[in-house]
């Protein structure tokens, strides 16, 4: 009886009307609350994607890679115009790079230099004679390495790969006080030589020097035993 009394009340209970002024004072309301919700999070999450967006940072070997790649291409084009003098010199310096898998093509493209230019007049440019005194060099030829790379070196001075292809020489060649101070000019001119020169096997008879791991720091190769 209780619950179907209460039931009944409720039913015959009259129902208030809104007024046009109470619907348009709730459908404001709403209204500006749904703006609320839909303005806010877009605009605080636009902020904080603004905010969270790092600056995209070039890494130093990123930007090797891109001048080995840009010189490769250049040597190429040397290459195919038959100018085998200055595609080995550049050549020569890629080889020695730190991209390993453009040093390797590069040295099968100046081992074929090297037997081009080997028929050919003697150089009359500067990367032509470093050119030579590198073919030289590979040979073991010393005499004659230091000839040619002398006289690129003449022709332009404080080029920091000929500067370190003379200390190789003199170094092979049983001389060094000449080896190390062009070793010393090169990474001077170019500090990524020190690196280079830490393994480079061609400088394992001044490993035992005092001076070598003065010069290169404490990565310095050791002496072979």
């Amino acid at each position: 009886m209780i619950r179907e009394t209460r039931h009944k009340q409720t039913r015959s209970a009259p129902r208030q009307r809104k007024t046009s002024a109470t619907r348009s004072a709730a459908a404001s309301k709403g209204t500006s609350r749904r703006r609320t919700q839909r303005h806010t999070p877009l605009h605080r999450r636009a902020k904080s994607a603004v905010k969270a967006a790092p600056k995209p940072v070039r890494k130093l070997h990123d930007t090797d890679r891109e001048v080995v790649l840009k010189n490769f291409g250049i040597a190429i084009r040397y290459f195919q115009r038959k100018d085998y003098e200055k595609a080995a010199a550049i050549f020569e310096k890629v080889a020695s790079g730190p991209v390993h898998e453009v040093a390797d093509r590069a040295r099968v493209h100046l081992r074929f230099c090297e037997r081009k230019r080997h028929h050919e007049k003697r150089p009359k440019t500067a990367e032509g004679y470093y050119a030579r005194g590198v073919a030289a060099l590979n040979s073991r030829d010393f005499d004659q390495a230091l000839e040619y790379l002398s006289k690129s070196d003449k022709m332009i001075p404080n080029q920091e790969y000929v500067h370190y292809a003379l200390a190789v020489a003199y170094g092979l060649q049983g001389d060094p006080d000449n080896a190390f101070d062009h070793l010393e000019t090169a990474i001077k001119l170019r500090p990524q030589n020190r690196a280079q020169a830490r393994r480079d096997e061609d400088f394992q008879s001044l490993a035992a020097d005092p001076r070598f791991a003065q010069l290169l720091g404490n990565g310095a190769r050791q002496p072979m035993t």
